[in-house]
């Protein structure tokens, strides 16, 4: 298992509706060095992201999502367009047309742990941490 060695944990929002599998993912993103904030519906995990008090480094949430998963990636174009996304998925059809919505197209249920962590690192391979106060800064210039 590759571990995250910055200095500052990046974050994750994981969004799933199913208890265990969000538990399961937490515990070993957690063990991969990533914060995790859990959300089990579409709506808690755009209030987490919306409030904006913690920086979020990527977003894994199941298209099947209570309150709708595909509306997180429609959210995230409108909001949060330089946030990297992963969908997961566990149907043909919410796997086409997850396709559309994130790069590396969705992950099929079930899936193995440590894909995903592999996906997130490849997500979050080109891009910088952000420092709490730029995000901050960002957050604040917005609210004007």
């Amino acid at each position: 298992m590759q571990t995250n060695q910055s200095a500052t944990p990046r974050s994750i929002v994981l969004a799933q509706q199913d208890v265990l599998l969000r538990m399961a993912l937490a515990d070993f993103l957690r063990g991969c060095g990533y914060k995790v904030l859990e959300a089990r519906s579409a709506d808690e995990a755009i209030a987490l992201l919306d409030e904006g008090t913690i920086p979020v480094d990527l977003v894994v949430s199941s298209v099947e999502l209570a309150g709708d998963g595909f509306g997180i990636a429609k959210w995230l174009r409108d909001h949060r367009p330089a946030l990297q996304l992963h969908l997961t998925a566990s149907t043909k059809r919410a796997v086409e047309v997850a396709g559309s919505l994130c790069e590396s197209g969705p992950l099929p249920a079930p899936y193995n742990a440590q894909i995903l962590h592999r996906r997130i690192l490849r997500l979050m391979g080109g891009r910088r941490q952000r420092p709490h106060d730029e995000h901050q800064t960002v957050a604040k210039a917005s609210e004007r």
